[in-house]
C-alpha cells in the first residue's frame, strides 16, 4: 500500500500551476514504475523532467529537499519494494475484481503513464533484447522479448480500452477478461522488473547469470484465449 501522505502531496504538486506535463497521479505512478525497471542507469532527473514539464520551478521543486522531493522519493522506494518482494498488485491498489468489465480509469491513466515511461527507456531495452540472442546455452531469450512485447500491448490495451474493444473481434469476451487481462499486466511488469536487473547485473560483471528461471515463472501467462 502506497502512502497516502506522500499520495496527496504529489498530487497537489502535479495539480500546482508550476507543473505543466499534465501528469495525473495515476499516471506518474505508471512513469515510475517503468522507469524502475530499466536495465541500466538512466538519470533520475529524466523521469523528474518527463512528471515535472518544462518549468524549471517544477522539477527544481520534485529534484530539490522539500515534502515533494521527499514524497517523490518515498513513493519510489514502496513501489521498488513492491516489485521485489513480488507484492505489487494494479488489481488491489485499484479495486479490480471479476465483476468489471473494463479497467477502471485511473488504471488506464495508470497504464498510459506506463508506456510515458517507457519512451525514456525504450533504446535501452532495445539493445539489451539483442544481447539476450548473444548469450550462450540461452535459447529462451527470443521467448522473453516476445513475452515482453506481449506485456505491452496488454498495457496499451488498458490505456486506452474503448480502442482495444473496436479493433478485437469478439469484444464481449475481451470485457469478461479485465481481471484476468490486469493479472497478466502484473505479471509482465514483474517480469520487466527481473529482466532488468538480471541484464543490468549481466553488463556490470560481465557474467552469464541464469536467467531460465525468470523465463519458467512467465511462461504460461501470455497464453490468452482473446
Amino acid at each position: 500500500m502506497l502512502n497516502k501522505s506522500s499520495l496527496s502531496t504529489m498530487n497537489a504538486f502535479l495539480a500546482s500551476g508550476i507543473c505543466t506535463s499534465d501528469f495525473t497521479l495515476n499516471q506518474m505512478l505508471g512513469a515510475m514504475t517503468s522507469f524502475i525497471s530499466c536495465p541500466e542507469y538512466i538519470e533520475e532527473a529524466n523521469l523528474e523532467e518527463l512528471i515535472a514539464g518544462n518549468t524549471d520551478a517544477g522539477f527544481n521543486t520534485i529534484f530539490e529537499p522539500g515534502p515533494v522531493h521527499h514524497a517523490w522519493i518515498d513513493i519510489f522506494n514502496q513501489i521498488d519494494t513492491a516489485l521485489t518482494s513480488k507484492r505489487f498488485s494494479l488489481s488491489k491498489h485499484y479495486g479490480l475484481s471479476e465483476h468489471d468489465l473494463k479497467p477502471p480509469e485511473a488504471l488506464s491513466q495508470w497504464c498510459q503513464g506506463y508506456l510515458k515511461g517507457t519512451e525514456l527507456t525504450q533504446s535501452i531495452w532495445q539493445e539489451d533484447f539483442n544481447l539476450l540472442d548473444t548469450i550462450p546455452n540461452f535459447q529462451k531469450g527470443k521467448n522473453l522479448t516476445l513475452e515482453c512485447d506481449a506485456s505491452l500491448n496488454l498495457i496499451a490495451m488498458f490505456a486506452d480500452w474503448e480502442k482495444a474493444l473496436g479493433a478485437n473481434n469478439d469484444p464481449e469476451l475481451l470485457k469478461s477478461q479485465v481481471l484476468k487481462l490486469c493479472n497478466s499486466i502484473e505479471q509482465g511488469i514483474v517480469l520487466f522488473y527481473q529482466l532488468g536487473i538480471a541484464l543490468n547485473e549481466i553488463k556490470i560483471e560481465s557474467t552469464d547469470i541464469d536467467l531460465l528461471a525468470i523465463d519458467s515463472e512467465v511462461e504460461s501467462w501470455i497464453k490468452l484465449d482473446i
